[in-house]
């Protein structure tokens, strides 16, 4: 049976998604707060965890998702969908401890591995199909609201999942997210540069399949609140800049892999956002 979908709307107001100037709440008494600016290497260095299971939803060899049990009853299920530029340079790894500490804050996680740029069959439109293919066979395993929760390249493949018409789907928060992808690989670092690669040649060269892999704000159809903080060096303000303000939340002093260490401010904006967003979906 189909979701009911009452509050379809991404106009809801239940939180002010207005931009604001720091956390709505402390971080969680389990959780001891460091400051701002992490990086990449301070993620890779958090605790190893170990999910509950891992299956394939899919065929291919990486296509798999594994699961983090909910400490309690499940307030959602979340599909935590990996950034890394498209790039198979990254996997699903680095997200594992903050898989871990949602399901500790009481969310049932499943955090799939998808083709990338590298893999075969990876790239434009093979990784977002895997996550779409992700997204199903959850929708398929729960009964209650189901969140797609993105960072980075993974932000932007969890917004596009949110524009189609997907009955599966009943919010997304996306943190630090690429949206506008011709605006973004016009800029510097290794990340753009990596566009190209992912949509396989220029704007100039391929500007419909450019205009298809972009999101659109008005083509959102479920509520999503977007995250970005503002000492982001990757991800700019420029794409979350076409967005409502009712959607987006700028996290001052934040860097981009803040938005990702449960041991940052940043986790307690994390879980406000997606109490809210839990609250949107109704069971099935």
């Amino acid at each position: 049976m189909p979701r009911m979908r009452a509050f379809a709307s991404i106009s809801f107001s239940f939180v002010a998604l207005s931009v604001f100037a720091g956390p709505l709440t402390s971080p969680p008494e389990t959780i001891d707060a460091i400051d701002y600016g992490v990086s990449f290497a301070d993620v890779l260095a958090l605790s190893d965890v170990e999910p509950s299971q891992s299956v394939p939803y899919g065929t291919e060899a990486l296509q798999t998702v594994v699961h983090f049990a909910s400490n309690g009853e499940s307030k959602a299920d979340i599909v935590l969908i990996h950034g890394g530029c498209w790039s198979n340079a990254y996997s699903r790894d680095h997200l594992l401890p903050l898989a871990s500490a949602l399901a500790d804050m009481g969310y049932s996680v499943w955090l799939p591995e998808y083709r990338r740029v590298g893999d075969v069959g990876g790239g434009w439109p093979g990784s977002f199909t895997d996550v779409k293919a992700a997204l199903a066979y959850v929708a398929g395993k729960t009964n209650g609201p189901l969140i797609a929760v993105g960072h980075s390249a993974g932000g932007h493949l969890a917004l596009l999942a949110a524009q189609e018409n997907n009955p599966h789907l009943d919010g997304v928060l996306a943190l630090a997210p690429i949206t506008e992808l011709g605006r973004y690989s016009a800029q510097e670092g290794s990340c753009q540069a990596m566009v190209s690669e992912f949509l396989g040649g220029t704007l100039e060269d391929k500007p419909a399949i450019y205009r298809a892999a972009s999101v659109s704000s008005d083509r959102v159809l479920v509520p999503a609140i977007l995250l970005l903080g503002t000492e982001d060096p990757i991800v700019g303000s420029d794409q979350v800049a076409d967005f409502p303000p009712k959607q987006v939340r700028l996290v001052m002093g934040a860097s981009h892999f803040d938005l990702i260490h449960p041991k940052t401010a940043a986790f307690a904006v994390v879980l406000e956002s997606l109490n809210a967003l839990s609250h949107v979906g109704e069971p099935r």
